[in-house]
């Protein structure tokens, strides 16, 4: 069975034993509440005789009392009789004028028919009683008036229940549908989603300020997500296709190359040409192996430091070195400022090369021709840390692609878009990332786009890391 008729039956089943509940209870209640009312009804006529036969008598006036008590039974079709007898048993006063004077042992023969009820009550001065009042009701007659009023609230009960029960079977089936639709409009989504079909349109649903409205904007938050892992997806088998389909095609090219020219006889020139080609295309795929290496490393934590003192200025110098070449042939300036009295960086120096590796290709690929690069090297005492800092004149990020740009495979598409040659796997600014903080120092970035981009990092200063190092050795010993 579906949703809907499952919520239906069950809203319906609870609405119909809520009102059939509280209407028992609400009949029960008012039953006993008629009743109370018949009884103190009953009470209040024997007072008002009472009240009457002490007015009379005090007043000395009995023709007010039987007038009272005769017209009494006719205001009153349950009651049978009532009367007032002396202290000698003499009626002095009776619904009936004719048995006024008589003795009270002489009984209704109405009254000897039918099944009574009694009440009756003394009628006092002071401490003395004077009188005796008392009242006879037909028995059938107050319960046909008992069962007419509640005959009465029966038929006002089935009448509230009946609408209560139309109107909450509406609302019922109102509320289920606005909980079961939501959640089918959800189900034709993530089919949607399921079939690689990424436009979402949820409507009214995302508006709601309930669970299933924050389900709903979750649910579209997963899909714009999940979009964004198919887009990286994409790029990643892109850039991988790229990555090894370049370098094995150059390698196989320049192989048959000299397959082709072995026989006629190859020059020294040529031949370290061709080596050099061979060799460069070789790097590139070692690195990129590296790069996915790294990453499976550094997720399983299986890379250790080896942190020693470094000089950290000479490893920037290293780096620029090793791209002179590349930095001559796109016409890209550059210059490296460091401060005096550089003390040296506890860190592994390995590591701390590739990341610098890392940043320097990024700024070298993203810097437009003529441009002009600056590495800046400073030493942040007061924090016990030093800084390296890779500025470039390239074509910046923007503030939401900063987020992006440290996760696995993750590029700039208008990045992508404008670099020519070899567009990398996203990997190194997310292994660069990875390697400072291990060093307990923090890799960040400032960019505009348009006007270039910082990326720079911390490490923590020698002379700190082991002051740091001796302490923790004196605390555990």
């Amino acid at each position: 069975m579906r949703l809907f008729p499952k919520l239906s039956l069950a809203f319906s089943g609870l609405l119909i034993g809520a009102i059939v509940c509280l209407s028992g209870s609400f009949y029960w209640a008012e039953q006993r509440s008629i009743r109370a009312e018949a009884n103190a009804e009953q009470q209040a006529i024997l007072q008002n005789l009472v009240h009457i036969a002490q007015e009379s008598y005090l007043t000395n006036d009995d023709l007010l009392l039987v007038k009272y008590t005769h017209w009494l039974s006719k205001w009153n079709p349950e009651m049978i009789s009532a009367r007032v007898v002396d202290t000698q048993g003499q009626v002095i006063a009776h619904s009936e004028p004719d048995r006024i004077g008589k003795p009270m042992g002489l009984d209704d023969p109405q009254t000897a028919r039918a099944e009574v009820l009694v009440l009756s009550a003394p009628v006092r001065m002071g401490a003395h009683g004077i009188a005796n009042a008392s009242v006879t009701f037909s028995q059938r007659s107050l319960e046909e008036t008992i069962h007419r009023r509640l005959a009465q609230l029966q038929r006002r009960l089935i009448e509230v229940s009946s609408v209560s029960l139309i109107v909450g079977l509406i609302v019922c089936f109102s509320l289920a549908l606005s909980w079961t639709r939501p959640i089918g409009l959800l189900a034709k989504m993530a089919e949607r989603i399921g079939q690689g079909r990424w436009d979402l349109d949820l409507g009214a649903v995302e508006l709601r300020h309930d669970e299933l409205g924050f389900l709903s904007r979750c649910f579209h938050k997963m899909a714009d997500q999940l979009r964004e892992l198919d887009e990286m997806k994409e790029d990643f088998v892109s850039a991988v296709t790229h990555e090894l389909r370049s370098p094995l095609g150059a390698i196989e090219s320049y192989l048959n190359l000299i397959g082709e020219e072995l026989h006629q006889g190859i020059s020294l020139p040529d031949w370290e040409n061709y080596l050099h080609r061979l060799r460069l295309n070789t790097q590139r795929l070692t690195r990129f192996v590296n790069d996915l290496l790294d990453v499976a490393a550094l997720t399983r934590g299986a890379i250790t430091l080896e942190r020693r003192p470094a000089d950290v200025p000479a490893l920037v110098r290293d780096v620029l070195d090793l791209f002179a070449v590349k930095l001559r042939e796109k016409h890209l300036k550059y210059e490296v400022q460091v401060s005096p009295l550089m003390p040296p960086a506890l860190c592994d120096a390995e590591r701390v090369h590739q990341v610098i590796v890392n940043l320097v290709t990024n700024a070298i690929k993203f810097t437009p021709e003529k441009g002009h690069i600056l590495i800046q090297v400073d030493s942040l005492l007061t924090k016990k840390l030093l800084q390296v800092s890779v500025t470039d004149t390239g074509i910046g990020i923007s503030t939401e692609d900063q987020a992006k740009i440290f996760n696995k495979f993750q590029q700039v598409r208008s990045a992508r878009q404008t670099v020519k040659g070899p567009k990398g796997t996203g990997l190194g600014l997310v292994i660069s990332r990875a390697l400072i903080e291990m060093h307990g120092g923090t890799l960040s970035v400032r960019s505009q786009p348009g006007k270039g981009s910082t990326f720079y990092f911390t490490l923590p200063l020698a002379e700190a890391g082991v002051a740091s190092q001796a302490s923790k050795v004196a605390n555990k010993t």
